[in-house]
């Protein structure tokens, strides 16, 4: 009797000290997590001021050289802006809108700085967006206000986000961006379409169960398969409907997005602790190639990759089987741990809207008589960009060297291969 009463005090203790130990470690979790979305939504709002600043600031200049440097930083922090806030919990009809308006402004810059919109025009467009960010930099103060103060976490963030009745001070912030994109940069007939496509209203694939979409869940990603999991749909009026699976394992929480029509992987985003161990560059690309593949995304090639203090973001590109040119516009993004490879983060939204491609002469084309001389093509391959129209064009994608003044450039070109237009030109030194 005495071996069975030690016994089992000795059960409870360990029952004791383990359950300490995983609520510390949950405790734990949740703090390295407040403490990382805050300093994303900090770094957010500064991005925001200095974006509301630089739209005022290019409405200074009638001289268009003067100009050029504002509408690259309004191009650059619409970018930054929306990379912060999409790794964070926030209302998903708010964050669908605000990103939208990110990217339009940080477009019509690019477009005004290369003269495809008349200075008139975005001068009036632009001064609207002054007004309109000013005005949301108050919401949005009010709204952040102590979001990932201590005392909540993941759950209590993932319950916000799914609940039947949605934050109210969110969907009002949210239709105000949509009032604000309206109003700032009305759509043309073909941007129209284009917005079509980014509904992803062009799907004609099958609608799947729920049970067919954690199935395919869990096809892409066996890892979790012993994970605690949660599947919910898009509210009713969401732009395109999709399953929202999220999970947690351990010390990893995070969501899947999987469309309805197709059963598509549209995101994922996993949140863990980061050891400090770091695998070579070569390793990290070969895992993502090697998801890639194991996720069906067989016709993607990689094209580029950018590194911070524990991860790597990858980005490929689909190629067309026709023509061989690489499809920017078809991109899939892959994040993954510096410490062991592992997929923390994947964006397919470009990729699922596919782009239509037209069938397109390819013009004889001689970079001797194309360029001035001394300039050295480095590289030459066929790629697509839009057009002024948004129609995607096949185009010789170049780089090339120039030695003017003792100094030498690179430049990457797109040249349109029935018109020789040049559709995109940049300097990436």
């Amino acid at each position: 009797m005495k071996k069975l009463i030690f016994v089992l005090a000795y059960t409870v203790a360990a029952l004791a000290i383990f359950s300490w130990s995983a609520s510390a470690k949950n405790d734990r979790l949740t703090l390295l997590l407040n403490g990382q979305y805050t300093n994303k939504l900090t770094e957010a709002t500064e991005q925001m001021n200095e974006l509301e600043q630089e739209v005022r600031k290019v409405l200074l200049y009638e001289d268009h050289t003067s100009a050029a440097e504002p509408l690259d930083n309004i191009w650059r922090l619409s970018s930054e802006i929306r990379n912060n806030l999409s790794s964070l919990p926030l209302d998903r009809e708010f964050s669908s809108e605000w990103m939208n308006y990110l990217t339009r402004l940080g477009d019509y810059a690019d477009l005004a700085k290369t003269g495809a919109i008349p200075q008139d025009k975005w001068e009036k467009a632009l001064g609207n967006a002054a007004a309109n960010l000013d005005e949301f930099s108050d919401e949005w103060s009010s709204v952040t206000q102590g979001m990932f103060a201590g005392g909540t976490g993941p759950d209590t963030w993932f319950a916000q986000l799914e609940s039947e009745k949605p934050d109210k001070r969110w969907a009002d912030l949210g239709q105000a961006v949509k009032t604000y994109s309206e109003s700032d940069f009305p759509l043309t007939a073909s941007e129209h379409d284009e917005e079509k496509k980014k509904e992803l209203k062009i799907l004609e694939d099958e609608p799947i169960s729920r049970d067919a979409a954690l199935s395919r869940f869990k096809e892409i990603f066996p890892d979790y398969d012993g994970a605690t999991v949660h599947v919910s749909q898009s509210e009713p009026d969401a732009p395109y409907p999709f399953y929202h699976i999220r999970f947690q394992d351990g010390a990893r929480i995070g969501y899947a997005d999987f469309t309805e029509r197709g059963g598509h992987l549209l995101s994922l985003l996993v949140e863990r602790p980061v050891g400090e161990d770091t695998l070579p560059e070569a390793d990290i690309r070969k895992r993502a190639e090697e998801f890639l593949q194991h996720a069906g995304y067989t016709d993607l090639v990689y094209e580029e990759s950018r590194e911070n203090s524990h991860f790597w973001h990858l980005s490929f590109v689909r190629v067309d089987p026709d023509t061989g040119g690489k499809v920017f516009a078809d991109g899939v993004q892959v994040k993954l741990a510096k410490d062991d490879g592992e997929v923390l983060g994947v964006n397919a939204m470009e990729y699922i809207q596919e782009e239509k491609l037209e069938a397109q002469p390819i013009n004889p084309f001689d970079p001797e008589e194309f360029f001035t001389d001394g300039t050295e093509v480095q590289s030459e391959e066929l790629g697509y960009t839009a057009n002024r129209e948004l129609v995607q064009r096949l185009c010789h994608l170049l780089v090339v060297t120039k030695k003017t003044g003792g100094r030498t450039d690179t430049y990457r070109l797109m040249v349109d291969t029935e018109t020789g237009e040049v559709l995109k030109s940049e300097i990436l030194n």
